[in-house]
């Protein structure tokens, strides 16, 4: 037991030290006026002061074509091909229009929520076309919109020819 106090009396005689230490060094920190450090003036000279470009040898060829315009037919440089002489001319390519889809205006169409249909247990989607509201059970369409799938927060539906998935509002 006699061992147990005497190692506690030297750990406690080291922290005291420590502490005493630490406080001397804030102390003595604390009490010392500041000095005024000299700043050092930076005698670093711009970088463009230091190269004189007025007298450079080198001349810069700007003359190529722009990368952002729009490439045609005639900028794309074309290789040379031997034209047979027992052949008729070629008749030009013309080509065909693609018949673009007109855009479906998907911003009239919307999932506004859904029911529970009591007597078949089925649920019944209430959709928002053109601000007619409709209500649909799956595979049942109305103002031009079909009901594919009910999928909880969204709604799979087919208008004018395109499907969608619509989330609800």
């Amino acid at each position: 037991m006699a061992k147990g106090k005497t190692l506690t009396y030297l750990l406690i005689a080291g922290v005291v030290a420590v502490w005493g230490l630490i406080f001397y060094r804030v102390y003595i920190g604390m009490s010392e006026e500041e000095l005024d450090t000299p700043v050092a003036v930076s005698t670093k000279v711009p970088y463009f002061k230091m190269v004189d470009h007025h007298q450079d040898q080198v001349s810069l060829d700007l003359n190529y074509r722009d990368p952002f315009a729009q490439a045609t037919a005639y900028d794309v440089a074309k290789p040379a091909t031997v034209k047979p002489e027992n052949t008729a001319p070629a008749r030009p390519q013309m080509a065909m229009p693609m018949a673009q889809k007109p855009q479906v205006n998907w911003s009239n169409v919307q999932y506004t929520g859904y029911v529970n249909n009591a007597a078949s247990k089925q649920k019944m989607v209430i959709l928002s076309v053109n601000g007619n509201t409709a209500v649909l059970a799956e595979g049942q369409s109305a103002h031009g919109v079909k009901l594919l799938k009910y999928l909880g927060d969204s709604v799979s539906v087919q208008y004018q020819g395109e499907k969608k998935n619509i989330k609800i509002k």
